[in-house]
């Protein structure tokens, strides 16, 4: 009997790059030469990949939220002070809830609107992009830097963004969470880079796919529309890269965020609260009613025009309702309907906007003579024949004044609604 040696064929795998079959036990491809990982070994290392995607990826984010509800809670409000706007947002409200305006910053200290100016949206499309962008790039942001740092990357990033805007676009009255926005994309291009040697190689990867080319699109736009505040963006997103460059990210072996961060953080949450009380203080746009849900964005100046030509005219009216009252001595003719008049005529005029300076004059003008008339007319029922002569002479007047206030605000209107693109003869025949 013969005894052959027994052969065995040797256990091949496919090789990663050629795609041909090489043997199992090599180190390298015997087709392209190409370095074959150990099957051990990277399986322990997606292994560690995912426990650390795993960790960080299941952090809390809750101000990316608080930042969505406050975007969303002072659009809402706009909406009352002028109309649900779907592109666009009367100027007037823009700049009565604090949006960047050079003049009012510069020459009334108004400097809380380099804050508020990043949570007002102009139109509901504009805060519903830049929302979307904040729930994608603000959750992972969060999540990675912590809470703390994510309060003043965004905070920060967004002032930045606002006096890019303030220096190179001094002209804009300007909104919007886009430049934080663009500084969040900044700091996740630059953790990517920075810490490519320490995260996992894949999050390092998809990282910047994902981002790099957002950015790149989103500048290219911006630059092809002439609306669109790149002087905010390129501020924002430059100094996202700077700030990631400088401040780490919250590390899995981090499990309490150092003082520093935490107050930083509540510096930036009081600034943010400070700013909005200033602009509460300061609000001098349309008043806030539902009924302005109903209204067409750009119509402050409509709504003024109109409701101070109400009140001119009811209280006009008023003089007459009541004429043959004060030639009567009284007797059984009733003052209600006049007094309905003014009363109609005060609802009105208190419901004009604020527009300016000038125009809230006029406005407290016709308010103090409306007023006066209803104060004769709820006095005159109760009233001798002897005071009924004090208080004609009293409407006597308020007449007067008005008829001076109806010569000065003829003069002012024209002008004034010129300023902002109306013609008092177009107006009129509507």
């Amino acid at each position: 009997m013969t005894w052959e040696p027994v052969t065995s064929e040797p256990e091949l795998k496919e090789c990663p790059a050629c795609k041909k079959p090489t043997p199992a036990a090599n180190s390298t491809c015997i087709n392209c030469g190409t370095f074959l990982p150990d099957a051990e070994a990277t399986s322990s290392e997606a292994a560690t990949e995912y426990r650390f995607l795993r960790a960080l990826f299941t952090r809390s984010n809750p101000f990316t939220m608080i930042f969505i509800g406050i975007n969303v809670g002072v659009f809402v409000l706009m909406c009352l002070a002028g109309g649900l706007a779907v592109t666009s947002v009367d100027q007037e409200v823009l700049r009565g809830f604090g949006a960047k305006q050079n003049s009012l910053i510069a020459e009334q200290h108004q400097y809380w609107r380099l804050i508020t100016s990043i949570f007002i949206h102009i139109g509901f499309i504009h805060l519903f992009l830049n929302n979307y962008a904040l729930w994608i790039i603000g959750q992972e942001i969060e999540q990675i830097y912590g809470s703390a740092r994510f309060v003043v990357l965004y905070l920060v990033t967004g002032v930045v963004g606002s006096m890019g805007s303030y220096i190179f676009n001094p002209q804009a009255t300007s909104a919007g969470a886009s430049g934080a926005i663009f500084g969040l994309f900044g700091v996740m291009a630059t953790f990517a880079f920075k810490y490519r040697r320490e995260i996992p190689e894949m999050l390092s990867r998809e990282i910047r796919r994902r981002v790099l080319p957002v950015i790149a699109i989103n500048l290219v736009f911006g630059f092809s529309i002439k609306i669109v505040d790149n002087a905010a963006h390129l501020g924002g997103l430059l100094s996202g890269i700077l700030l990631a460059l400088a401040v780490p990210y919250m590390r899995l072996t981090e499990k309490i965020t150092p003082m520093l961060w935490r107050a930083l953080q509540t510096a930036c949450l009081l600034l943010i609260l400070v700013s909005f009380v200033g602009a509460f203080r300061n609000y001098d746009g349309p008043q806030l009613t539902f009924s302005n849900l109903t209204t067409r964005p750009g119509s402050a100046v409509v709504t003024y025009f109109d409701r101070m030509q109400d009140g001119n005219r009811l209280l006009g009216e008023s003089y007459k309702s009541i004429a043959a009252a004060f030639d009567k001595g009284g007797g059984t003719i009733p003052v209600e309907p006049a007094l309905d008049l003014v009363e109609r005529g005060i609802r009105a005029v208190s419901g004009a906007p604020r527009i300016d300076a000038e125009a809230t004059q006029y406005r407290a003008r016709l308010l103090d003579l409306l007023n006066q008339q209803k104060n004769i007319l709820s006095d005159f029922d109760r009233s001798t024949s002897k005071d009924r002569d004090k208080l004609s002479d009293a409407e006597g007047v308020v007449i007067d004044n008005h008829i001076q206030l109806t010569s000065d605000y003829g003069k002012w209107l024209p002008g004034f609604l010129k300023e902002r693109g109306y013609e008092l003869s177009e107006r009129n025949t509507h």
